[in-house]
């Protein structure tokens, strides 16, 4: 075979290699992105933020005190507003079993003098249902009428000079726990307040109830009507 004819068929060999080839890609670099479905999921996730420092109100509502003032009806509000002093925290008495069954508002509240547990406020639509239940309590309580002051114990009296049934009354007595209690009326206002005490000084409750009284007689000072 002569030189001509073997070079042209290695040529013609070298370009039938060259059009069978296959052309391999190089393999994506590490570094480089994600890659990309071909088909999106139905839900992409959401990222979770993390809690802040301070929750978000709309997100963690705060349940309205049992005791807000917008709970109140408009007797347990008009009790509420007349409060002095030595009160906190008050509610409505609305199933209390210290309620009477003839009042028509009640509120009741923690104190904040330490030797006094609770203090409770009772509207009535007149004097007569008020003293009526005063005095159902004193005769369950077997407190005689007119027996005397709370410096002395377990003792009943008016409060204000008179002769018969004076609607301006109070009363001091141990419950079956041997825990003071007093009660004391607000005529005029159809009110009566009711105190339990933190111990067993009967005595106690009767100081506290009138504190910083300046009146002759004058009255509990707790309490008064609201403007």
């Amino acid at each position: 075979m002569s030189r001509l004819i073997l070079a042209a068929t290695l040529v013609a060999a070298l370009a039938v290699a060259a059009c069978g080839a296959t052309t391999v890609n190089p393999s994506p670099s590490p570094s480089g992105g994600p890659v990309t479905p071909s088909v999106p999921p139905d839900s992409p996730p959401v990222a979770t933020p993390f809690p802040s420092a301070t929750p978000d109100p709309s997100v963690f509502p705060v349940p309205a005190s049992p005791g807000s003032l917008e709970d109140f009806t408009a007797g347990e509000r008009y009790l509420f507003d007349g409060i002095l002093r030595g009160a906190a925290e008050c509610q409505p008495a609305g199933g209390s079993d210290e309620l009477p069954r003839e009042a028509i508002a009640g509120i009741e509240c923690s104190s904040t003098d330490l030797g006094v547990a609770r203090i409770g406020y009772y509207l009535f639509a007149n004097d007569e249902d008020m003293l009526e239940a005063y005095l159902f309590r004193m005769n369950a309580e077997a407190v005689a009428l007119d027996s005397g002051t709370c410096r002395d114990g377990e003792h009943e009296g008016a409060y204000t000079p008179g002769d018969g049934l004076l609607p301006h009354r109070e009363g001091c007595f141990m419950n079956d726990e041997g825990i003071a209690n007093y009660r004391a009326t607000l005529p005029t206002y159809h009110v009566s307040i009711s105190i339990l005490g933190a111990r067993d000084d009967m005595g106690y409750l009767g100081e506290f109830a009138w504190r910083g009284n300046q009146d002759t007689p004058g009255n509990p000072t707790l309490w008064g009507a609201p403007n």
